[in-house]
């Protein structure tokens, strides 16, 4: 499987800030899974009140406010309690699903990915329109385009203010990655 990634040659990006614009289109495809997932806000550990090996005995905690909210969960007969410590990191725990064949044909093999430079917008666009069709791929799931916020060096062209430096796609199997990348050259490859 293969990671294919667009980038703007017309911008003409200085070098740290291509690869920080190729950084935005490696991260989107997993934020925008992660974000699509069901998220629990962690305020409290949940912790146990008993071992296996012994449960008939409280678990014994070192510290003893943990010790004393154990023993009264214990108590109670319940089998967990919440504990919130003064200097615990709130944590997220996050659920969500990643399709098998990307499971073992990408994060479990080689992390394939292909850089391609299409001359401007329009061509990015127009180039990768048919393919996106044909492999009914959906937008903000299966691609999406980077939107850089023009903080330094770029300028807005896009009515939010933003102007977009390249698109990105999910792991995709190398024939249906090949229909798209096989429409622009490699990054920075000269011309012959």
């Amino acid at each position: 499987m293969r990671r294919v990634f667009i980038m703007r040659k017309d911008l003409n990006l200085k070098p740290g800030k291509l690869a920080a614009q190729v950084g935005h289109c490696c991260e989107a495809f997993w934020l925008n899974l992660i974000k699509s997932a069901s998220v629990e806000d962690n305020e409290f550990d949940i912790l146990p009140t008993r071992t296996l090996d012994a449960p008939d005995v409280p678990f014994l905690y070192r510290h003893p406010g943990v010790y004393q909210a154990c023993i009264e969960a214990f108590s109670k007969g319940e089998d967990h309690f919440k504990w919130k410590s003064e200097d615990s990191r709130p944590t997220m725990t996050v659920s969500f699903e990643i399709p098998k064949d990307i499971w073992d044909g990408y994060i479990n093999d080689i992390f394939t990915k292909t850089i391609c430079e299409a001359k401007n917008l329009e061509q990015m666009k127009s180039k990768t329109a048919p393919v996106i069709a044909e492999l009914g791929l959906k937008e903000g799931i299966d691609y999406g385009y980077i939107n850089d916020s023009c903080k330094t060096d770029l300028t807005p062209e896009n009515p939010d203010g933003t102007c977009t430096t390249g698109m990105w796609f999910k792991p995709l199997p190398d024939e249906q990655a090949h229909l798209i990348s096989k429409k622009f050259k490699l990054y920075g490859a000269f011309d012959k």
